[in-house]
């Protein structure tokens, strides 16, 4: 006959396999919630695709911070970019202002992006193009 101890402990081991499990899956889900957009830049076709990574909290800054991987791509180019996106703790969904240089696709100008974070995706609201502050979205 096993101890109550040892029945424990494999219920314990069992909570932290099932615990393990669920947040790996809360990952995947979030990281599938990708969106994408296609916009025109210097006469060239160019897609952004947003995936949101993870949200955590900052005590420090008393604020939650969303990783964002944002890929660019031109027909012929691709770059992929890490974004640390400040949000306000207690506001969900909430909107984050981003930047992405152009530049490593091979185009002139930077993009100032304005964000919508929600728990599960991330989305463009407005896009900037600059020099020239040319409208995209």
């Amino acid at each position: 006959m096993k101890s109550p101890f040892f029945a424990r402990r494999r219920t314990l081991g069992s909570l932290l396999a099932l615990a393990a499990a669920l947040s790996l899956g809360s990952v995947g889900s979030a990281r599938a919630a990708c969106s994408s957009e296609r916009f025109t830049v210097e006469r060239t076709p160019l897609s952004i695709q947003l995936c949101l990574s993870s949200i955590a909290i900052d005590p420090a800054a008393g604020s939650r911070i969303a990783h964002v991987e944002a890929t660019t791509s031109t027909p012929t180019r691709s770059a992929t970019a890490q974004l640390a996106l400040l949000l306000p703790v207690g506001s969900s969904p909430a909107h984050a202002p981003a930047t992405i240089e152009l530049a490593p696709i091979g185009l002139v100008g930077t993009l100032h992006l304005t964000l919508h974070v929600a728990p599960a995706s991330v989305t463009i609201d407005s896009a900037l193009l600059t020099p020239g502050a040319v409208i995209i979205k």
